[in-house]
């Protein structure tokens, strides 16, 4: 698959997960077991699918590739990228670590969750669009075919040493559950 287009599908299933996020937030103080186990998924799909597969392969191949084309404030717009990769990092672990201890948690706690989540939400969200508008257009601009075919290669690569054989379907399989379970469809 060309490399803009599986990170376009990544992004879909990212905003269905952050949509999840976002209305099973709005029961932050009063989840139900079932739900906990649901907010630990989605904590696993944001840590493990966006973090380590999706922006692994933005980190350790597409930017590096971007940055030798040259291209008019390519660096600029990787590193306000990379930025937001470690702001996001931040803020899905001080939710991981407020869910650890949710059945313990005061209501102001539970509040600060949502809060967090909110701000998780709003920031991935933001960052996708810049993505869409001014990273992967360059793809498409910048990067030869012959390119792109050694960076969906590569991509392959980032999959199976991140997800190993079966990973992306585990995750797409709980991005179709949680979304039909949280969203309206």
């Amino acid at each position: 698959m060309d490399p803009k287009d599986a990170l376009r599908e990544e992004h879909g299933a990212t905003m269905k997960m952050l949509a999840v996020l976002r209305r099973l937030m709005t029961k932050a103080v009063d989840l139900k077991e079932g739900e906990t186990k649901d907010l630990e998924a989605l904590i696993e799909f944001f840590d493990v699918y966006v973090d380590r597969y999706h922006h692994g392969k933005e980190e350790q191949v597409l930017f590096p590739a971007l940055s030798l084309t040259l291209a008019v404030r390519i660096d600029s717009i990787i590193d306000s990228l990379i930025k937001d990769h470690r702001e996001a990092r931040t803020i899905m672990g001080q939710i991981r670590s407020k869910a650890v201890t949710l059945h313990s948690c005061s209501e102001a706690e539970r509040y600060e969750l949502k809060e967090r989540a909110d701000l998780y939400v709003d920031l991935v969200r933001k960052h996708i669009r810049k993505e869409n508008s001014e990273l992967l257009p360059l793809i498409e601009e910048r990067l030869s075919e012959p390119e792109r075919l050694q960076m969906a290669g590569q991509f392959q690569n980032v999959e199976k040493a991140t997800l190993g054989s079966s990973g992306v379907e585990i995750f797409l399989v709980s991005v179709q559950r949680l979304s039909k379970k949280y969203t309206l469809q």
